[in-house]
């Protein structure tokens, strides 16, 4: 079929490109470069002046698209379009590549079979594999994260641990001032009682207590019998009482108060 269709657009090429047919019109901005992924649409655009009569698009010098000005465009393959823009002065056609292949990459042509008046840019196609791509990403990407968070919890650890272990000193430290205070309190409650009620003398000997060890002890006396029963009958002379222990006056408790 594409043969066909170029044994057609060959006597259109010939004949256009006989003297007295062309007009004097010219390419007034050519293609530009473009690099696009496989699979992809790829773009050229040729703007040429008012009275063009043919303008041929090629690929890596093969022609794959032609507009001429009466009949519009002809197409020799399904992956190669174009759309047409017309204004007063001008017309631009859009060659439009569907599906692009590695094969399409290299030299893209404008021409209108004029001596010397063609234009051209190149075409890049890559191949890019999109699943190790992101496979790529998505490693680098949970890589970073993963670190981030391991510095994060390792800070927060550091962190909890200073905290504490100042939380610990501060703790001794405040229980110790507390016993501190505690143990002064005790002093001071015992100075003021002692301011009060004064201090008891170590020395003092409770009266009872001297008394009774200083009065001798009466022994019991043993039973009488009929004959001291008798002899008791009989008056007796009174003895007089002597004192066999010494006095004491009374032992006054003194408190000083200090």
């Amino acid at each position: 079929m594409e043969r066909f269709q170029k044994f057609i657009l060959l006597p259109l090429i010939l004949t256009s490109s006989l003297p007295g047919l062309s007009f004097g019109y010219s390419i007034i901005n050519g293609p530009t470069n473009a690099t696009v992924l496989a699979g992809s649409e790829a773009r050229f655009n040729c703007t040429v002046s008012a009275g063009w009569v043919i303008l041929i698009w090629l690929s890596n010098g093969n022609p794959v698209l032609t507009v001429i000005n009466s009949q519009g465009a002809i197409e020799t393959s399904d992956r190669f379009t174009s759309q047409n823009y017309t204004s007063d002065s001008e017309f631009t056609s859009e060659l439009i590549i569907q599906n692009t292949q590695l094969s399409d990459s290299g030299k893209i042509e404008c021409s209108i079979q004029q001596t010397s008046e063609s234009s051209f840019a190149f075409l890049s196609v890559q191949e890019n594999d999109y699943s190790e791509d992101n496979r790529s990403t998505w490693i680098i990407v949970l890589a970073v994260v993963l670190s981030l968070v391991g510095i994060i919890l390792l800070i927060i650890i550091i962190a909890v641990i200073v905290r504490c272990c100042c939380q610990k000193g501060k703790g001794s430290t405040y229980q110790n001032e507390i016993r501190k205070i505690s143990a002064e309190k005790k002093k001071d409650g015992d100075l003021a009682n002692r301011k009060r009620y004064g201090s008891e003398n170590q020395g003092y000997i409770p009266e009872e207590l001297w008394n009774t060890e200083q009065i001798p002890r009466i022994a019991p006396l043993p039973p009488m019998s009929d004959a001291d029963l008798r002899t008791s009958s009989v008056p007796k002379v009174q003895p007089q009482r002597h004192s066999n222990y010494r006095i004491i006056p009374k032992k006054i408790r003194n408190v000083t108060l200090v």
